[in-house]
């Protein structure tokens, strides 16, 4: 089993060790360079996206028209017309006119079945391709499984960067938190290499080792950045900001502890035992566990 202080992408002891909201460990480094191969692959998921919208909207046309001269020909067939509406040579401007307005209320009644004929041709084509999607979208990453028609619709496909370990949620550069392991000032590894394979991380308030075995939790708090007031005899500008507009909040502490030292915490003052930050979150760490929010 991955030591808890070790990468979940590179597998070795992490350097500047940061963590997904569920706490799943990475070093920076690596964390970064996943997130930007993710986003590579996200740009060619959306150019093929894409294409096959540009390929749905085509089949939709298509069958737009295919009903359409359907209905028409079966129209003109049912009323014994054999092609176009044909008005001989007017006797008079009465019997003209009256053959005129023969003329628009066949086309108007040919137009009102031909909208209907489409709506019914989308409406199928629209199951089809849901009734599809059911059936293979689960296995859609086998080759044998690939469906060559289109899978529904696509604008609602979200693309998102994810972490991978465990069940796969959304990670992103903001989202990361610091993560802090506590190591015997003898044996902590070096901050450049990292290589110290016989350091352990320990709780550093009571200074017992934490492993998988034992558990740990991962402490988070956040610090809010506020926008810079303007300087004296600057004119605010007219529009107002509102009150709740969005703050720049910053990710701090990340102290790794034990549980029982979690708990004490918790019952206590709320607060880190080693930064005296406020606890907003305390997570398990190494485990696929969801995060456990605190008062």
């Amino acid at each position: 089993m991955k030591p808890m202080d070790h990468c979940n992408l590179c597998l070795s002891q992490v350097t500047d060790a940061v963590a997904c909201p569920e706490a799943h460990v990475f070093c920076r480094e690596c964390c970064y360079a996943d997130l930007l191969a993710q986003k590579a692959g996200i740009e060619r998921q959306k150019a093929e996206l894409d294409a096959w919208e540009r390929e749905d909207e085509r089949k939709r046309f298509e069958a737009r028209e295919k009903a359409r001269e359907r209905v028409r020909a079966n129209f003109e067939r049912g009323m014994g017309l054999g092609g176009r509406v044909r008005i001989g040579a007017p006797k008079s401007d009465g019997v003209n006119g009256a053959e005129k307005d023969g003329e628009k209320d066949l086309e108007a009644e040919v137009e009102r079945l031909a909208r209907e004929a489409e709506d019914a041709a989308l409406a199928a084509i629209e199951a089809e391709e849901s009734d599809g999607r059911k059936a293979k979208i689960a296995a859609f990453w086998l080759p044998d499984n690939t469906p060559e028609a289109p899978l529904g619709p696509l604008k609602a496909v979200k693309l998102q960067t994810l972490c991978h370990v465990g069940q796969a949620h959304p990670i992103s550069r903001k989202s990361l938190l610091p993560v802090v392991f506590s190591y015997p000032s003898s044996k902590a590894p070096s901050s450049s290499s990292g290589s110290s394979s016989e350091s352990k991380p320990g709780c550093p308030s009571c200074l017992r080792e934490v492993n998988n075995a034992t558990g740990a939790m991962l402490l988070t708090s956040s610090k809010v950045e506020k926008a810079e007031e303007k300087a004296d005899g600057e004119e605010p500008k007219k529009k107002k900001k509102k009150k709740d507009a969005k703050e720049k909040r910053e990710a701090i502490c990340g102290h790794v502890i034990c549980n029982a030292c979690c708990e004490r915490a918790q019952k206590g003052g709320n607060t880190c035992p080693v930064c005296e930050a406020s606890i907003e979150r305390a997570i398990p760490l190494g485990k696929e566990d969801k995060a456990v929010p605190t008062v």
